[in-house]
């Protein structure tokens, strides 16, 4: 059988790395002060005060969306009276975004979602401007993506002056995609959720505290009471495992999560494994391997559903996903498991209770969706290592159930 022989780049020296870390900052500065100059010239004016249409422009997945809401909340909370429309897309047509989690919220007045298949010519941009001009915005506040390029930073902000907004903000540059390993070595960068805090921040607006207003409602919470109770786990707190990840180098071994599933059901908890319905096999796998102590909920619910049941739980295990802010925003705690794809701090879950295990590799910071390595960075995270989390959990009066001390 071949194997691939796990090797790593070499790693520069000091004196190259110094040189490396002035360059990064100085591009940095140089590359946002060039956008903060655009933008002065488009908009000279300050940000007005009384609105009446507003838009906030954020792209991107679940996890983007959820990331993204205080920093949505705090632009609501400053015009109160305007109409706010969310400009959004989640790339590909199949995919869930803001539509699915915020349809039903009554802080936004309208959610424009467009998807990558209705811009691939020029005539769908076209048609996008004219529809958008419609709406004389007043206010357009964009919350871009972390790796958002210069090119798409000055590309967003030419179109935003095209659909006539009287005033823009909030075009960054957060990742150079050069030197990442001296990066995520040597910087600290906030999670996602701070980093559009401080943008909103920047633009004058102050949110009193962060929130994350997710529209749950009665009808989600009587779902769940019904979904449980067909499983009979009502009436007791719950641990949520959710195994999947959008890109495979993101993903725990599915027979650690069932070695772990098996230990923590024997440990008083009941088990629900969780995720979309693209993962229902994969649960239905883990959830045979673990027995009658997990139950495989995957594809059973909505987003906002899913929220509710993770309100439920007193712990989420998950990779790298969306599942992760999902049980943030609830302020459920969470561990979270990652690879070394990113670098450290972007992505980890929102909140001080969350746990999130990472270890270092040759290789960290690759930006890959297929490791060619096997996910090695990922199989350094062992099953004792999130048990023992688990159980300073316990030991903190974190979780609501006590465990029946097993060995591991």
């Amino acid at each position: 059988m071949e194997t691939t022989k796990f090797e790593g780049p070499l790693r520069p020296n000091r004196l190259v790395r110094k040189l490396q870390l002035r360059t990064l900052r100085a591009v940095y500065w140089l590359l946002n002060a060039l956008l903060r100059a655009v933008a002065a010239v488009l908009w000279p004016k300050r940000r007005p005060k009384a609105v009446e249409r507003v838009c906030i422009y954020r792209i991107g997945n679940v996890g983007d969306t959820i990331c993204a809401l205080p920093a949505m909340a705090a632009v609501r909370q400053a015009y109160p009276r305007a109409h706010l429309t969310l400009l959004t897309s989640p790339g590909p047509r199949q995919l869930p975004g803001a539509k699915q989690l915020l349809e039903e919220a009554d802080w936004l007045d309208e959610i424009r979602v467009y998807c990558n298949e209705d811009i691939q010519a020029i005539r769908g941009w076209w048609t996008l401007l004219k529809e958008l001009r419609c709406r004389a915005f007043d206010v357009w506040i964009e919350l871009p993506n972390d790796r958002q390029a210069l090119r798409t930073a000055l590309r967003n902000m030419f179109f935003a002056r095209l659909v006539g907004a009287k005033w823009g903000y909030g075009w960054r540059i957060n990742t150079i995609h050069w030197a990442v390993q001296a990066q995520s070595e040597e910087l600290d960068f906030p999670g996602e959720t701070s980093r559009l805090l401080t943008i909103v921040r920047h633009s004058g607006i102050s949110p009193d505290a962060v929130s994350f207003p997710l529209p749950l409602t009665p009808h989600h919470e009587r779902a769940v009471d019904s979904l449980l109770r067909e499983h009979g786990l009502q009436g007791g707190p719950l641990l949520a495992i959710a195994p999947g990840a959008k890109r495979p180098a993101s993903r725990w071994p599915r027979e650690r999560f069932a070695e772990l599933g098996s230990l923590l059901a024997r440990r008083g908890f009941p088990v629900i494994l969780l995720g979309g319905e693209s993962e229902v096999g994969l649960c239905r796998e883990i959830e045979e391997n673990i027995g009658s102590g997990a139950k495989n909920l995957a594809g059973r619910t909505t987003l906002l559903e899913s929220c509710a049941l993770l309100k439920r739980c007193s712990l989420a295990i998950c990779n790298d996903s969306g599942i992760q802010h999902l049980a943030a925003a609830v302020r459920t705690p969470c561990i979270s498991l990652f690879s070394g794809h990113n670098i450290p701090g972007k992505w980890w879950p929102y909140g001080s209770q969350n746990v999130v295990l990472r270890r270092w590799v040759p290789c960290h910071t690759c930006y890959l969706d297929v490791c060619p390595y096997d996910n090695h960075c990922l199989k350094l995270i062992e099953v004792s290592e999130v048990v023992e989390c688990v159980e300073r959990k316990l030991r903190e009066g974190k979780l609501a159930v006590p465990f029946a001390k097993v060995d591991t």
